[in-house]
């Protein structure tokens, strides 16, 4: 990265949020609700998503979509599907765990893709929601409201870089 990103969210706000959200969430789901990350950028979020419930008592099974719309880009473009679940969900209680949404059809793409693969339900779990997302309806758990930046850190990335940084930042 050609700029050092900008802290909006420090990692320990983050951790005070994902404790919250999963006290908010052991009471809907069970060990039997199929916990799905969209990659790449949810990876780092849907662990400690995942330590947290387990200190909520619940270790719900997991899997993974990895779908892209950004490749390299700083702005979203055609929604690509490059992995598929390698479990079943039909007749599962899903929690779709994704980054940052922003025009939302990422997120209404893979709510669709679940249930007709037979999720009975399907719960979201967002990290971030830019402005662009208001008027879309709400995800039914939010870490935070952001403004309209490009973002960095906390398994998000620019062009394969910035993934490790334990803070959600901003790159101008």
């Amino acid at each position: 990265m050609d700029t050092q990103p900008q802290i909006l969210v420090p990692h320990t706000e983050i951790a005070r949020r994902v404790e919250e959200l999963c006290q908010q969430m052991a009471p809907r789901l069970s060990n039997d609700t199929v916990v799905v990350g969209l990659l790449q950028g949810a990876f780092v979020f849907m662990a400690d998503i995942m330590r947290g419930l387990a200190r909520q008592g619940l270790t719900p099974r997991t899997d993974f979509m990895w779908l892209s719309s950004y490749g390299d880009a700083r702005e979203p473009g055609r929604l690509n599907v490059l992995a598929d679940l390698q479990k079943s969900v039909r007749g599962a209680q899903v929690l779709l765990v994704d980054d940052v949404y922003d025009t939302g059809n990422t997120i209404r793409f893979a709510v669709d893709y679940l249930a007709a693969k037979g999720a009975v339900q399907v719960l979201t779990c967002l990290l971030a929601r830019k402005p662009a997302a208001e008027g879309l309806p709400a995800p039914d758990y939010l870490g935070f409201d952001l403004g309209d930046r490009f973002l960095v850190g906390y398994g998000l990335d620019h062009a394969g870089q910035g993934r490790g940084i334990p803070d959600l930042c901003a790159l101008d």
